[in-house]
């Protein structure tokens, strides 16, 4: 995912677009078939590694969200910004 800088580059040169591939096919939403997605992160917690307070090491999903209803996409593979 581009860091603060490029997107903040992307912003102020208008660029609004929001359309992403994982493994070489674009993201589309299975809900409402929009291809415009705001992008986030959220933590894989297993039982093992809370109870142990590792929180931490726990693996992260990518997180694809919908413009248009707000569907989630969850994806372990990092997106590619098109």
């Amino acid at each position: 995912m581009p860091g603060f800088i490029e997107e903040f580059k992307r912003a102020y040169a208008g660029d609004r677009t929001r359309h992403y591939n994982v493994a070489g096919i674009q993201v589309k939403c299975s809900h409402c078939d929009s291809v415009d997605f705001d992008d986030g992160y959220a933590m894989l917690n297993t039982a093992g590694l809370t109870f142990l307070g590792l929180d931490w090491a726990n693996r992260e999903a990518n997180l694809m969200i919908c413009t248009k209803c707000g569907h989630v996409e969850w994806f372990l593979e990092e997106p590619e910004r098109l």
